[in-house]
């Protein structure tokens, strides 16, 4: 969830994540393994959060997205099965990293 849309949801989420948010999130998670940060690299995001009062046009998280593009402006992303793989995903450009 980010400013209080569910951005991604589906039994994949926290092994294969699409939406760049829940990719941030995880890759922030300590590894078990001492001196390791598992097989994730950390993303760091840039920029200020947005007011949730006052959110961003079109997708709320394209602010500090590095995928973003003219369309996240545009056009907020329904939680739509983007990729075929039965996780529902709010984002135009869901990947697996």
């Amino acid at each position: 969830m980010y400013l209080g849309r569910i951005v991604e949801a589906g039994p994949e989420v926290l092994s294969d994540p699409g939406h760049p948010y829940t990719q941030a999130l995880l890759s922030a998670i300590p590894s078990a393994e001492v001196g390791s940060r598992g097989s994730r690299k950390e993303i760091i995001l840039e920029g200020d959060v947005p007011s949730p009062t006052d959110p961003p046009s079109g997708c709320r998280f394209r602010t500090r997205c590095w995928k973003a593009a003219d369309v996240c402006a545009e056009e907020e992303p329904g939680l739509l099965d983007r990729t075929g793989l039965g996780v529902l995903n709010a984002c135009h450009f869901p990947a697996r990293e």
